[in-house]
């Protein structure tokens, strides 16, 4: 085979407690992480030699040595000492700064990919080191499920979940990540600190038990991040006076998401189109970053 097409899927995060800076100078964080329906299209095709990123759809403004999915590549054949190359063509959908993980799901949707096009040269773990190397979120990637994830983000416990639907609001501009963790660091003191309760948020889901998972699913970077965008709280409240069972932003933002039952009916005033975007999350491996398209 000289040409694969996977499906590389977006994510939330529900709920994200972020802790003080490491002395590595990464923070300690608690999330949990869903992969989404909703997602990019990755095409693959092996060449000779040398690296070559194409992106269609949204316009990512990087040179294509900053795209994570050119390293994730160039890891690759530095690992496997494979000495062919390829061609990365993505049609993009997860619009960049919003916190839905576009370019670590991407890396790892190249990683897998090149794998399987190569005749899998590399085991799962060897992977997984190599996902380490591009992002907190690339590991994530490589068998998307929904997980815990502790440390700097790479530490993932599997916990079960029943089928979601999510609404996603992206308000048109992307926040910088380094900005947001910033931000969050002086106000460190001045903060209350708070717990994130992961195994209950789970729980409460799989019984549907909505009652009180609003103020469970809590994310440290809404303090500073509504505070610089009040616009997003406003969308936040207005989720949740929609009905959904919980809402908030992903990652630092700046994709604020509400959520709800499968079962559960689809507030009125809400379709899908620009700002809007309705996906779900399916308990199935065909929502995984990976899957051919």
């Amino acid at each position: 085979m000289k040409v694969i097409r996977l499906h590389s899927p977006a994510k939330i995060n529900l709920g994200l407690w972020v802790g003080r800076k490491r002395a590595d100078g990464y923070h300690e964080l608690v999330t949990i992480m869903v992969p989404l329906e909703f997602g990019d299209r990755v095409r693959l095709e092996k060449t000779r030699s040398g690296i070559c990123v194409k992106t269609t759809g949204i316009n990512l403004n990087i040179p294509e040595r900053a795209n994570l999915a050119y390293r994730a590549a160039g890891l690759f054949f530095t690992a496997t000492g494979i000495t062919g190359g390829c061609k990365i063509f993505i049609d993009k959908n997860i619009p960049p700064g919003g916190g839905l993980g576009g370019g670590s799901s991407n890396a790892a949707t190249v990683l897998l990919g090149l794998n399987y096009l190569f005749d899998h040269p590399l085991n799962l773990t060897q992977l997984n080191q190599l996902a380490r190397e591009l992002g907190s979120d690339v590991p994530f990637f490589l068998q998307p499920k929904p997980c815990v994830a502790r440390g700097r983000g790479e530490k993932l416990r599997p916990i079960t979940l029943p089928a979601l639907r999510i609404v996603l609001y992206y308000p048109g501009f992307g926040i910088s990540t380094r900005w947001a963790y910033d931000r969050l660091d002086r106000l460190k003191k001045k903060l209350t600190t708070w717990r994130f309760c992961p195994k209950i948020i789970a729980l409460k889901l799989r019984r549907k038990e909505p009652a009180g998972l609003a103020e469970l699913i809590r994310n440290s970077f809404e303090t500073v991040v509504f505070r610089r965008y009040p616009e997003l709280a406003k969308i936040k409240k207005q989720l949740l006076e929609s009905g959904m069972v919980a809402a908030g932003l992903t990652g630092s933002g700046s994709t604020v998401y509400g959520l709800q039952y499968a079962t559960d009916p689809m507030a009125e005033w809400l379709h899908s189109g620009s700002p809007w975007i309705i996906t779900r999350y399916r308990p199935s491996t065909l929502s995984g970053a990976g899957t051919t398209l």
